[in-house]
């Protein structure tokens, strides 16, 4: 993170998960729920790397 002058190691965890019964909305701010299927998660994903994980599980998913 050189903007701020600081070494820092990035962390990504990815969780894959089956949906559930929704108790309520969204608790984070501008957060909101997609139910959508694999195939056309990819797109709907709002950086590269999540776009390339979800990617990875529709292609081995099947």
């Amino acid at each position: 993170m050189p903007e701020y002058d600081l070494w820092a190691e990035k962390v990504c965890t990815i969780y894959l998960v089956e949906p559930g019964r929704q108790l309520g909305p969204p608790t984070e701010p501008f957060h909101t729920a997609h139910w959508t299927p694999i195939e056309s998660a990819a797109q709907l994903l709002g950086n590269a790397g999540d776009r390339h994980f979800a990617s990875m599980l529709a292609r081995y998913s099947h």
